[in-house]
């Protein structure tokens, strides 16, 4: 799936906006006619999750009906018309005109519906989309639990979900239309760099797919840096093409070099599609004990953190994008995991703009014994495939996490991650492998086949509480465990503390920001310490909502910046320190 773009050949419109919207809590819309238009109970801003928009939506997890209308020109009746959807939570059905267009499972990743057939040129158009926001026990995330398992930890709390963020539902990213041909178009474009070991030139491996030939003469046109080349493919559906970059521009941290690659497609002469693919030329790889980036070591600093805002849910708002990232240089971070899923796609482009490194992560978060069936282990490597096909053309995406804090206890379940980590390889070589493990090593066996171990511990938190000096003893001897059964490099990827912003205390004591900055700066400059330890991420960048428990005071407060993204104490003592130590000459 190619992300929707305007060029000389292709349309892109925008259906952003406020939908009607009406809840269907006894699952009977269908039945009632809503696939042909409904009467609204209210509106609602896509993008958006519906939760916080309204006061009565806040904790309403079920099915929501999505309806808006466009008028389509006459000459569409010429064009291919897709529907993008960047997201939906959690699953969705789509009907155009009163007809069924598609349907996706899944919350944190885009799909297309091809709406040529059903589309009325020259007329206005009905577009209605279903979101099931149920809590399913069997989605990614598994959101809540089956009847009968015990209600512990997270499981504790309202709504009760397995992980420590809220369910949002609704609509989260953009909705568009793609105009394209409707004959002949490109369906696929991939751009693989291979750098030479001196750096002298980038070998280019392009790899093109287009729809099914008319039988007339066709010919690809690849355009990189001015430079053009012609192939003849003839009836095929694709063409492997070739291409080298001399003396190419490395993009580095801080040094976001870019390139794009224009593809066209002709026929008989004529051009009847195009897309370009911006790219970046640069390598990654783990050799011993160090993280490398353009041959040279990288310490990863920077936070966990979560698509997140107030009002807006889990919905994509660009002026938080913007600032999360000004608050990033700020701070002197020079990275952050996208964790617990798939962000919107204009996450990446932005680092990949401002030359910020992105450890990207699956919704794989709350798996345990019941998720490593047959049937689950198939659903999740399609998810691995639509993730590393969506992202991999971004050069700020560096390591690909494949899950955040299983229970791997069964060899059901060590299969099921090393399943994943061979999908992953076969699917893209280039990127080195990890998932996020928070058990003792000898609950994460499959960790023997993935590059770095990524690690979440929260001593002087939740063990030890309160104890900052006595608990260094067992957050030092946990990564010496941990450095011990693996030998590989190690990423602290989550560490940190509640604190509640203007809450002060001496001594400190926990939820004061004097405790957090404390324990985050002590256990920071501990793990430093070790040579194979090769990034401290903090959790977490911001505050975020979750479900109501007795452990939460509204949001999980463990952010350095509040929800509204101001800084806290532990934000300035992070910010001297990174600032002193990219002064000084060390791995950045």
């Amino acid at each position: 799936m190619l992300k929707p773009q305007r060029n000389a050949v292709r349309e892109t419109v925008s259906l952003d906006g406020f939908w009607q919207f009406r809840r269907d809590p006894d699952g009977s819309g269908e039945s009632a006619g809503w696939p042909a238009g409904f009467a609204a109970e209210c509106e609602l801003a896509v993008p958006g999750s519906w939760n916080e928009q309204r006061s009565d939506l806040l904790h309403f997890f079920g099915r929501g009906w999505y309806q808006t209308r466009f008028y389509a020109a006459a000459g569409w009746a010429a064009r291919g018309v897709w529907l993008h959807v960047g997201s939906a939570q959690r699953h969705a059905r789509v009907w155009l005109n009163g007809r069924p267009a598609g349907a996706h499972r899944g919350g944190c990743l885009p799909f297309e519906c091809d709406l040529g057939e059903l589309v009325r040129p020259g007329a206005e158009n009905l577009l209605v989309i279903e979101v099931d926001g149920s809590l399913d026990p069997w989605d990614f995330p598994p959101a809540r639990l089956q009847e009968g398992e015990e209600r512990v930890g997270f499981h504790n709390s309202y709504p009760a979900v397995t992980y420590d963020f809220f369910p949002f539902s609704g609509l989260p990213r953009s909705v568009g239309l793609q105009l394209t041909p409707t004959a002949s178009r490109l369906e696929r474009l991939v751009v693989t760099a291979h750098v030479a070991a001196d750096g002298s030139e980038a070998a280019l491996e392009i790899e093109v797919g287009c729809s099914a030939s008319t039988g007339a003469e066709r010919d690809l046109l690849l355009e990189i840096e001015g430079v053009t080349q012609r192939v003849d493919i003839g009836p095929v559906s694709g063409a492997v093409l070739h291409a080298v970059l001399k003396k190419p521009r490395l993009w580095d941290i801080g040094r976001p070099e870019l390139y794009r690659a224009r593809v066209t497609l002709c026929e008989g002469g004529a051009v009847v599609d195009c897309y370009e693919q911006t790219f970046g030329v640069r390598t990654v790889e783990v050799r011993g004990d160090e993280f490398l980036l353009n041959g040279r070591p990288v310490f990863f600093k920077g936070f966990g953190k979560h698509e997140d805002f107030a009002v807006a849910g889990r919905g994509l708002v660009p002026p938080v994008v913007v600032r999360d990232f000004d608050l990033l240089r700020w701070v002197g971070a020079n990275s952050f995991r996208t964790s617990h899923y798939p962000y919107a796609e204009e996450w990446y482009e932005f680092a990949d703009r401002h030359g910020v490194l992105v450890i990207a992560e699956t919704p794989f978060v709350g798996l345990n014994a019941r998720m490593y069936g047959a049937e689950v282990r198939a659903r999740a490597r399609g998810v691995v495939r639509a993730m590393i096909e969506r992202d991999r053309h971004h050069p700020s995406v560096v390591l690909w996490s494949l899950a955040n804090e299983p229970d791997i206890d069964t060899a059901e379940g060590e299969a099921f991650f090393r399943a994943l980590a061979a999908e992953a390889r076969a699917l893209d070589p280039t990127r080195p492998l990890t998932y996020v493990a928070h058990r003792e090593p000898e609950n994460n066996r499959p960790m023997d086949c993935y590059d770095v171990v990524c690690l979440n511990k929260y001593y002087g938190w939740y063990e030890q509480p309160g104890q900052i000096a006595e608990s260094l003893a067992a957050f030092s001897a946990c990564l010496d465990r941990f450095r011990a059964a693996f030998k590989k490099p190690l990423l602290l990827a989550e560490f940190g503390a509640d604190a509640v912003a203007g809450l002060h205390l001496e001594p400190a004591e926990m939820f004061s920001e004097e405790y957090q900055a404390e324990i985050i700066l002590a256990q920071y400059h501990e793990a430093r310490r070790r040579p194979w330890v090769i990034g401290a991420h903090v959790w977490a960048f911001a505050d975020f909502k979750t479900s109501q428990s007795i452990t939460r005071v509204a949001v999980n407060r463990k952010g350095v910046f509040t929800r509204d993204r101001q800084p806290k104490l532990a934000a300035h003592k992070l910010r001297a320190v990174w600032l002193e130590q990219a002064g000084a000459g060390r791995p950045v």
